[in-house]
């Protein structure tokens, strides 16, 4: 009579995990699906706010276009093949219809719009359409205020540095603020005094990304250590670590 117990119990065992199992594996399948595809939504939102901040800068020569925003965009995307995956049409699916380049306030909207594809198991595309829209002020330069006394002053000037203040920079679209990556081995990469990245070093294969002024390599384009933070200060409070070469000339 034991042994009977024993070998039905058994029996439930492997039942349960014959029914657990496949459910456990595809919530895993459909989770891994749903943070690539919020992954790709947060790639298009930073390049279009990189690109809300170029339009705002190139209000101050003339208006801009969506056609300009379009290829600004592009420029501007990380991780390309991510977002084509998840991206209805990719980055050309990546729509600023309705967008406004310059209101009576001097600012820029743009609207985006776009389609979120999430690859379910077992199911087909789960299509959700994303929607918002971003507002910056153009830059205008700087304009002549009067003192006490009648006379003018001007006002004072922002410039854009980054973490590591090796510079300041007259234009957000600066090359030298715009990083350079390139595809290499890490065989080579290694021979070139690249060491791997902190963040993403143990899982690097047999290619790896690496960018023209850094000194470490990275397993995808995608790693936060191949992402540049930049700040808008004032002018003199970092006069003192000097222009950048290419761009700061034209501060006067």
């Amino acid at each position: 009579m034991k042994c009977e117990v024993g070998m039905n119990n058994k029996g439930n065992t492997v039942v349960e995990a014959t029914l657990i199992l496949p459910i456990f594996i595809f919530g895993m399948l459909a989770l891994f699906e749903f943070s690539r595809c919020r992954l790709a939504e947060n790639i298009v939102y930073e390049a279009a706010c990189e690109t809300a901040e170029y339009m705002a800068e190139y209000g101050y020569i003339g208006e801009g276009n969506i056609w300009l925003a379009q290829s600004t965009l592009e420029k501007y995307i990380d991780d390309s093949e991510l977002v084509d995956k998840y991206i209805k049409g990719g980055i050309s699916g990546v729509s600023f219809t309705g967008s406004c380049f310059k209101t009576d306030e001097n600012d820029v909207e743009l609207t985006i719009t776009y389609k979120l594809n999430c690859n379910i198991p077992f199911f087909d595309y789960f299509s959700h359409e994303k929607s918002y829209t971003l507002k910056q002020h153009i830059y205008c330069g700087y304009v002549k205020e009067q003192d006490e006394e009648g006379e003018e002053t001007d006002n004072e000037k922002y410039v854009y540095v980054t973490d590591n203040m090796e510079a300041y920079h007259t234009t957000r679209a600066c090359t030298h603020l715009t990083l350079s990556i390139s595809c290499t081995s890490r065989k080579q990469a290694e021979k070139n005094n690249f060491s791997p990245c902190e963040f993403c070093g143990d899982k690097c294969g047999e290619t790896v990304y690496i960018t023209k002024y850094g000194d470490r390599y990275h397993s995808g384009k995608s790693c936060s250590g191949l992402k540049r933070t930049i700040k808008r200060v004032k002018l003199c409070e970092v006069e003192q670590i000097g222009a950048c070469q290419r761009c700061g000339g034209s501060i006067k």
